[in-house]
């Protein structure tokens, strides 16, 4: 296999130009992991009081959704935006992790997980925001967040 890359200054994001011979028996696979690549976004483009901004994801402490409107929580705000949890799920990089059926969470805002009465409770760096973990989403998050050396 050859790799040419070519760089354009007037382009905004990567085309990819595939050549292969006419016979070539895995040109279907090739294209479909090829179309699966996506390229991790930076930010989210949220609302607020009638007013877009492009929200970096570093500032992304937690997502959660209440029926149709989804909410983008940073360590004092909260943002409306116009996606599903399911699809910011299937985008969003590596660090963030779903923790119910209507939140996901970005692991490098976590504090602290613990265990109380009422359930496995999640606080956050320098806000005092909490949520709740289900239990069927508990042992993935646990896990993740020693790999990543947080807990």
């Amino acid at each position: 296999m050859e790799v040419e890359i070519h760089t354009d200054a007037q382009l905004a994001e990567p085309i990819i130009n595939l050549t292969v011979p006419v016979d070539y028996p895995d040109r279907d696979a090739l294209v479909a992991a090829l179309q699966a690549l996506s390229v991790t976004p930076t930010g989210l483009t949220v609302t607020q009081q009638d007013q877009t901004i492009q929200l970096p994801l570093t500032a992304v402490i937690f997502i959660e959704a209440a029926g149709h409107l989804v909410m983008v929580h940073t360590i004092d705000q909260a943002y409306r935006i116009n996606q599903s949890l399911t699809s910011l799920s299937e985008t969003l990089p590596a660090n963030f992790s779903r923790i119910s059926k209507s939140a996901i969470v970005n692991r490098t805002a976590i504090y602290a997980l613990s265990k109380t009465l009422t359930g496995n409770l999640l606080t956050f760096n320098q806000s005092h925001k909490q949520l709740y973990v289900s239990r069927r989403y508990v042992q993935p998050l646990k896990l993740a967040l020693e790999r990543d050396h947080h807990l």
